[in-house]
């Protein structure tokens, strides 16, 4: 369902899940928002308004890297310091929100080049790591990740008490993590 919220085409999927998120899609900052099943259409457009700078912030993020840049062979930009720069900014933002929900705390984290995986924790230290990768995921992964590393400094493998930690803090963990594997 497409909903037009104060001028912005916003695509509306509904899911069973607990939180509202928003996405603003490269490359044109297409934006939808994924809502609980029976979340009336007045929350969602509350919640559109509410993060209409950080969504018009994207889309201009987005045309500039877009219009200054060459698309890489496989049709898609490669990964540069203007993305570096946006996931430091948005894990700087929603880092201290999950850091309060859980009550664990990270010493620092880092954002560095990584292939294979989404994050890492350093439990003795207490640090965490970010791929750069993320910046062209939804916020619903970014905070997924941070969640999934965050948990690591409460239980360091992924075993039933690490699960069921997620559980508690973000049910819909599954689901994204699906969607991230593709």
């Amino acid at each position: 369902m497409e909903l037009v919220i104060d001028g912005i085409p916003v695509e509306v999927s509904r899911k069973k899940i607990k939180n509202m998120y928003l996405y603003v899609k490269p490359p044109e900052g297409r934006v939808s928002v994924s809502a609980p099943l029976r979340m009336p259409g007045s929350e969602i457009a509350r919640f559109v308004r509410q993060k209409r700078s950080w969504i018009e912030r994207r889309q201009q993020a987005y045309r500039r890297q877009y219009a200054e840049q060459d698309l890489g062979e496989n049709g898609v930009r490669p990964l540069d310091e203007r993305d570096r720069a946006f996931l430091r900014e948005e894990i700087s933002r929603l880092l201290p929100k999950w850091e309060e929900r859980t009550g664990l705390h990270c010493s620092s984290f880092q954002i560095r080049d990584m292939k294979t995986r989404w994050g890492t924790c350093n439990t003795r230290t207490g640090k965490l790591w970010f791929a750069l990768m993320l910046a062209r995921q939804p916020q619903e992964c970014v905070e997924y990740v941070i969640l999934h590393e965050l948990a690591h400094l409460y239980e360091p493998s992924h075993n039933a008490r690490f699960k069921a930690f997620l559980d508690v803090h973000m049910p819909e963990w599954r689901e994204i993590r699906r969607r991230m594997r593709g």
